[in-house]
């Protein structure tokens, strides 16, 4: 990991990378309700877990993700879009990094950390959300995919910088939980 004052770098182990292909998976599947996205996601689950605890998990995903789309704070429409990279992507997003950490921290109980990353992302921390997260922790703590609080406490004290999609780097922008 790489910090200035201007960018985050973070490259994510192969194991972290699927739990954000969790959530990036969910992008495409908002975007065009194809059901074809979320199979897919589960089947690339069933190599880290067994095929229950893959649905459970993306079941307990597609919960918080639309948890999180309609809690998000900002008034204007259409939302802005979260920046997510593309499926499969080992380099994280600072608003991947912001999933994660409300995950983890509210797994851990850290709900001043679980807020931070909830503002990161312009949602609204409520008990719906802040419960989700958690049993998605738990969640993905059953299947062997336990991310820590503390690997992204750092992350959401950064500043976001905004990043321009001209097609060249590998990255999207979609309205992605």
């Amino acid at each position: 990991m790489t910090t200035d004052t201007s960018r985050i770098a973070v490259l994510l182990s192969p194991k972290t990378t699927l739990v954000v292909d969790i959530f990036r998976s969910l992008g495409d599947f908002e975007a065009s309700y194809d059901v074809g996205a979320i199979d897919a996601l589960e089947y690339r689950l069933t190599a880290a877990t067994d095929g229950q605890t893959a649905r459970a998990v993306v079941s307990d995903a597609l919960l918080l993700g639309f948890s999180l789309r309609n809690q998000r704070t900002q008034a204007r429409m259409p939302q802005p879009a979260w920046d997510m990279n593309m499926i499969g992507a080992r380099r994280a997003s600072t608003d991947e990094c912001a999933v994660l950490g409300l995950v983890a921290a509210s797994k851990a109980g850290e709900t001043a950390l679980a807020s931070r990353c909830a503002r990161r992302l312009a949602v609204a921390l409520d008990k719906t959300v802040s419960s989700l997260a958690r049993d998605m922790g738990a969640r993905l703590e059953a299947a062997g995919m336990r991310i820590e609080s503390r690997d992204w406490a750092p992350l959401v004290n950064q500043r976001p910088t905004p990043t321009s999609d001209d097609g060249s780097g590998g990255r999207r922008s979609a309205a992605r939980s």
